[in-house]
């Protein structure tokens, strides 16, 4: 992994623990309520989402030249963090919940893909040259 890799992936990282400190802010005092689950993991999770959002498309203009020529190379540099955070939100769930594969599967699949968005929405180069 080349120096200018690390800039992307610590900038997306930070939002994402960024966004998930602002989550459990927000699920510290909805605790004690009676929401459902889902309405409730889809609340905290909007922080989150927006982290990897955020965070993956200013990675994206951090990401240097001449690295950031090669769209594939400056795709995989942008979403690195938010990737690198969800594989460990995913891991991080608890066991004893009632569906852990289903929550394990969306801490997964939605930071990546609010991440791929946020390349698209902030840096339309990177994300429309590399497929």
């Amino acid at each position: 992994v080349g120096m200018d890799v690390v800039r992307p992936l610590v900038l997306g990282l930070g939002c994402c623990v960024v966004a998930t400190f602002a989550s459990l802010l927000v699920l510290a005092p909805l605790a004690d309520s009676d929401i459902d689950d889902l309405p409730l993991y889809l609340l905290v999770s909007a922080p989150v989402l927006v982290g990897a959002l955020v965070g993956a498309g200013l990675a994206a203009r951090v990401h240097r030249e001449p690295e950031r020529r090669d769209s594939r190379r400056h795709l995989l540099a942008a979403l690195s963090g938010p990737a690198v955070f969800a594989v460990l939100n995913s891991i991080g769930v608890a066991p004893e919940l009632d569906a852990v594969w289903l929550v394990r599967l969306l801490n997964l699949v939605l930071p990546l893909a609010a991440a791929y968005t946020g390349v698209l929405l902030l840096d339309h180069r990177a994300a429309s040259r590399a497929f």
